[in-house]
């Protein structure tokens, strides 16, 4: 079977190579990999270095991470499908294993396993454990158990559950893991395909884009006949675990309006979702940003 894999990169130079490199370095015999570069640094540069390696690559203006990913997937025709973005890497044999777990199953739309954590020197720094498939849990929790850079899913599943959103920001690939829910059967493999470097510069650490998407994901996803029926019933509590995400988010970074407007709006839509630490973080978000700042210090201190 054909795999595709498509890497969106935007102004990742320092990590770009080492990315190329990892898929193109695979020992699975047949992988078509094409490479969409939107950055205005010189990640250009660097994948012009392999592009006679590559099935494609593409350069063209910023048009989001979701829409380049689709863009790359429209230029392939592979059984299987996966993308990688321009941080992370697949480690060895990554594919073949992916791969063999398809030709085991046919009946598998979806596999997906675990990864190790990198800085921004490639050192390792831990190990990301993926989560058991339980997809009424994750969208009450509004929580993807899946580690995206480890995870292929079928042709058949992409033609029926994608494309990706090109509104999303963070939490595309989590709608599109819900959609292909009811597609047929998801499996879980408890060991690590990929490396999920942690920097300064990338998505997961940016609070104010992953509020921003988790509303999104509430309001225009979740209530939406985008979500599958089977999901439908889930769909409340979701909304209200997605506020409280993005108003923790936003307490974190000290922007107690936010904060507090989403705290409180995530309590009162689905009360059950009540936890000591939801309660405690909407009654704090209620206090002056001086008095919340001092709290930090003495908490500090005492760790000290």
């Amino acid at each position: 079977m054909r795999v595709s894999i498509v890497t969106p990169s935007y102004n990742q130079a320092q990590f770009l190579e080492e990315t190329i490199l990892s898929v193109l370095e695979q020992d699975y015999p047949d992988i078509e990999y094409v490479v969409v570069d939107e950055s205005t640094d010189c990640s250009a540069e660097i994948a012009r270095r392999y592009e006679a390696r590559l099935d494609r690559l593409i350069v063209r203006e910023k048009s989001g991470q979701a829409a380049a990913i689709n863009e790359g997937f429209r230029h392939t025709d592979g059984e299987l499908m996966a993308y990688l973005n321009s941080d992370d890497t697949l480690l060895p044999g990554a594919v073949s294993e992916m791969a063999a777990e398809f030709e085991a199953n046919p009946e598998l739309v979806m596999v997906y396993g675990d990864a190790l954590y990198t800085d921004a020197d490639s050192k390792e720094t831990g190990y990301l454990t993926s989560r058991v498939w339980d997809p009424p849990l994750m969208v009450r929790d509004c929580d993807n158990h899946v580690v995206q850079p480890s995870s292929m899913w079928t042709r058949r599943a992409w033609e029926e559950a994608g494309p990706f959103d090109p509104g999303g920001y963070y939490f595309f690939d989590f709608e599109f893991y819900l959609r292909l829910s009811v597609l047929g059967p998801v499996k879980r493999v408890p060991r690590p395909w990929s490396t999920y470097r942690a920097h300064a510069a990338s998505k997961s650490g940016d609070p104010f884009g992953k509020a921003r998407d988790w509303l999104r994901f509430a309001d225009a996803f979740l209530p939406s006949d985008r979500l599958p029926a089977d999901l439908r019933p889930y769909a409340r509590q979701g909304r209200s675990s997605a506020r409280i995400q993005a108003g923790n988010d936003m307490y974190g970074e000290l922007e107690l309006g936010s904060a507090r407007r989403w705290l409180w709006e995530g309590l009162f839509l689905y009360p059950w979702n009540l936890s000591w630490r939801s309660l405690s973080l909407a009654l704090r978000s209620l206090l002056p940003r001086a008095v919340i700042r001092r709290l930090r210090g003495l908490r500090g201190a005492r760790r000290g």
